[in-house]
């Protein structure tokens, strides 16, 4: 029972995350809840999640939906603000970035409701390479410095930000936001495995319906567009705000 109950959530964890960011706030708290221990329940859900993210870099690519010259200036500075991040979780609190975040969320969620054109269409042509070079670079590192010192939803964080400072359309801010999150997940699962946190019997079901979760996640967005894209991310900050209010008290 708790094998179909894993399958099935990292299957529809796939679809969300490979749509727009956040599957491991649906997956990670199924582990939890069937007694993994906190930190094999971490390196479990990296393991699983690195071949779907590949899989998902893969149909976005093949369907010219990553923009190669926005992803690989981003890709290092996020790994470089990976390894900031991780420096500052062990001298700071993450009580104050709770703080900030549950600030921010609601105001992320009314800007884009504000502004609903954000994602719609693909104005990145507008960009002269510097400015992709240093926005590039900025969100990489920013955005990779919270996937490490916090963590939740980075994937959506990456895709706003693409979508709002470099002009892409939501659908290719994902792509390259897949791009990126590629590299951080390869690190990331063979740090765990390395130390043993990861329960292989669970990746062997996990990893499978994280694909395909993925597979038909990327699908779906590159045929529905934006329109599809939106309500999902609202989902998945509400889904952020509930966890970060629950973790606070």
């Amino acid at each position: 029972m708790k094998i179909i109950i894993v399958f099935i959530t990292y299957f529809f964890g796939g679809i969300v995350d490979a749509v727009c960011g956040g599957g491991g706030l649906i997956t990670l708290p199924v582990l939890f809840a069937i007694g993994v221990p906190a930190h094999v329940a971490v390196g479990t859900n990296q393991a699983s999640m690195l071949p779907g993210v590949v899989t998902s870099v893969v149909k976005f690519h093949k369907n010219g939906k990553i923009d190669m010259k926005n992803a690989i200036y981003a890709a290092p500075f996020g790994l470089v603000g990976g390894f900031v991040g991780a420096r500052l979780n062990l001298l700071v609190s993450e009580w104050y970035l709770q703080v900030i975040l549950m600030v921010l969320i609601p105001a992320l969620a009314v800007f884009t409701i504000l502004k609903p054109n954000v994602g719609e269409a693909d104005r990145s042509k507008e960009n002269t390479r510097r400015k992709i070079i240093l926005l590039s670079a900025v969100i990489g590192f920013v955005v990779g410095a919270y996937h490490a010192f916090y963590g939740p939803a980075s994937g959506t964080f990456y895709m706003l930000a693409f979508a709002t400072f470099l002009k892409y359309d939501l659908v290719t801010a994902n792509g390259n936001t897949r791009f990126v999150t590629m590299f951080v997940s390869i690190i990331s699962s063979i740090t765990y495995a390395l130390s043993g946190c990861v329960q292989w019997i669970y990746v062997l079901f996990t990893v499978p319906a994280y694909a395909l979760g993925n597979y038909v996640g990327a699908s779906l967005a590159i045929s529905k567009g934006a329109r599809f894209v939106r309500p999902m991310y609202y989902g998945i900050l509400a889904l952020l705000f509930i966890k970060l209010v629950k973790d606070f008290f």
